[in-house]
């Protein structure tokens, strides 16, 4: 590929590019560019013969550049509406996990939710990792911890044990003090009594002071 073709395929998809850089709050040039080395990724694979359209095809590459390299970055943080949907994706997890009487298939989520796959695909990938600063806002997790004030190893160690948490166990601490829901409301949601969760909740708190 040569300068002029490069520089074509960017101009064609910039727009595409940039409605993945608005999901992320940062600096939108570097955003772009780590977008911009997803697409070039995708077009060297992409193979005319495939059923789907490149755009469609390109999507995923572009998010992946831009997602490694915004959690890379700590001062990098996801949108609210990313933020928001991620809860309704857990909400919609947990309600056709009872009516299927097992987890729900990301294409089953996006059906529910009536949105494409990648956004349940891009949004899960934005969550998966916590941000310094989501953390910082929220003082009583540190008290149920029993840290020593919050300094930013402080942030660090929090974080790195969030992440070695089970799939379930995080879910549970990010609805409890990052959505701000109550014990009630997620027993309610789930389908068990407020007893269970106060007992898991507890169990979990306990393994986060183990890993710190």
């Amino acid at each position: 590929m040569d300068n002029q073709e490069l520089k074509n395929l960017i101009i064609s998809n910039q727009g595409l590019i940039y409605s993945i850089v608005n999901k992320f709050k940062g600096d939108k040039e570097d955003l772009f560019q780590a977008g911009c080395l997803g697409l070039i990724d995708a077009y060297k694979k992409y193979d005319k013969n495939y059923e789907t359209k490149f755009t469609s095809y390109a999507y995923p590459f572009i998010y992946g550049e831009i997602y490694k390299f915004a959690t890379a970055n700590k001062n990098i943080k996801v949108s609210n509406e990313v933020i928001k949907l991620n809860m309704a994706i857990m909400k919609a997890e947990d309600y056709l996990t009872q009516k299927f009487k097992r987890p729900p298939t990301d294409i089953e989520l996006a059906n529910f939710l009536e949105i494409s796959i990648y956004k349940i695909t891009e949004t899960k990938n934005s969550l998966s990792t916590i941000s310094l600063d989501d953390l910082q806002n929220d003082t009583n997790l540190y008290d149920f911890i029993s840290l020593e004030g919050i300094s930013k190893d402080d942030l660090i160690l929090l974080k790195d044990a969030l992440n070695k948490l089970e799939k379930q166990e995080k879910r549970l601490i990010l609805k409890r003090y990052f959505y701000n829901m109550t014990q009630s409301e997620i027993a309610k949601e789930s389908g068990v009594n407020q007893v269970k969760v106060s007992r898991e909740e507890g169990k979990v708190l306990t393994k986060l002071r183990s890993y710190m």
